[in-house]
């Protein structure tokens, strides 16, 4: 593509975008600012790069205007290059570009099922009674999809994904690979004679623009449905338990366990690793640190953690045998304080 061309369809999205150099400069790849070659567009978002901009071999570098300053090659200037950025890599996306209106001679559906206009449709896909699909949606191999189910249009399915009954779907989601929409929620009654399975009836609800990673599951809800509002993305290996809700824009990164009847407010950043209880509620705006293990309820927004940061082992051993102290401190500490008040 010419840089002109690149330029056109970022300054839709990113207001403030400036081409500064040869706008007739073809561009063919992607690169990193480190290892990008004549050809490639790169760019810097952290100023721990700015060595590599002086040796750079890139055709195009997206960067901040005070890292342009001086700069003399090809740029496109933003204060948020990494959004530009974002814009220009769907450009290059040959994964995700418009695939043909096909349905595989394999694929298996109901006649009660109901398919848009420009729907792709892969080997082996299962579509079953009284299924919704929407238009310019792609369905790719090995996919589940059960009965009663509702997916909006432009949605992108990867293979291997399965979207249980009654689920819905709304526009541009998209599911990668191994997702599991709608299973039942882990829900188990005790008795004398063991666990007695409780049904669970809800359903799973995903507005538009909910973007869901590989293995990642999300199951039904109990009586009530489970639910993720606009625009929010879930990474690789999340699990959200039977009930959840989950507000707008916010994002849930790999490997966080969400128990049952949670509630995650708008525009919360949950990293890697956390763990968060039943019942809990996170206010709009809260930021939970990897690792953490979420016990109470987030009222207030702001930055919240736990957990030990890595040191070396021995200090490790050394502090846990301390901490295991702790108690019995603290109730040494409370017993000299009494007997202080009583001496004086």
């Amino acid at each position: 593509m010419l840089l002109s061309e690149i330029f056109t369809h970022v300054a839709q999205h990113v207001k403030d975008l400036v081409l500064q150099g040869d706008q007739a400069c073809e561009i063919h790849r992607l690169a990193t600012i480190q290892n990008a070659h004549q050809g490639d567009i790169a760019f810097i978002n952290n100023v721990k790069y700015r060595q590599y901009l002086e040796e750079t071999e890139a055709s195009v570098v997206i960067l901040s205007p005070d890292l342009a300053e001086g700069y003399k090659g090809n740029a496109l200037i933003t204060k948020n290059p990494y959004l530009a950025w974002a814009f220009v890599s769907h450009l290059f996306d040959t994964c995700r570009s418009s695939l043909p209106n096909q349905i595989h001679a394999s694929a298996t559906i109901a006649e009660s099922a109901t398919i848009g206009e420009n729907v792709f449709i892969g080997a082996n896909v299962v579509i079953e009674d009284h299924v919704k699909i929407g238009s310019n949606s792609v369905i790719k191999a090995g996919t589940v999809i059960e009965e009663n189910t509702v997916l909006g249009e432009g949605c992108f399915i990867y293979p291997n994904v399965t979207i249980c009954y009654n689920c819905v779907l709304g526009d541009r989601v998209t599911l990668h690979p191994g997702v599991v929409i709608g299973a039942e929620g882990f829900g188990f009654a005790p008795s004398s004679k063991g666990y007695v399975k409780i049904a669970q009836v809800g359903r799973v609800i995903l507005s538009d623009d909910v973007d869901i990673g590989a293995n990642s599951c999300i199951d039904r809800g109990a009586i009530e449905d489970t639910f993720v509002g606009k625009g929010t993305k879930i990474d690789n290996h999340v699990q959200l338990g039977h009930n959840g809700l989950v507000g707008e824009n916010t994002v849930i990164s790999g490997f966080t366990g969400i128990a049952g009847s949670c509630t995650i407010g708008n525009n919360v950043v949950i990293g890697g690793g956390v763990g968060i209880n039943g019942h809990i509620k996170l206010h709009d705006g809260v930021m939970v640190t990897g690792d953490t293990m979420v016990t109470h309820s987030l009222v207030e927004p702001g930055v919240y953690s736990s957990g030990m940061p890595v040191t070396d082992n021995r200090t490790w051993r050394r502090n846990v045998v301390q901490l295991q102290q702790i108690d019995k401190l603290y109730r040494r500490v409370k017993a000299l304080e009494k007997k202080i008040d009583f001496e004086e």
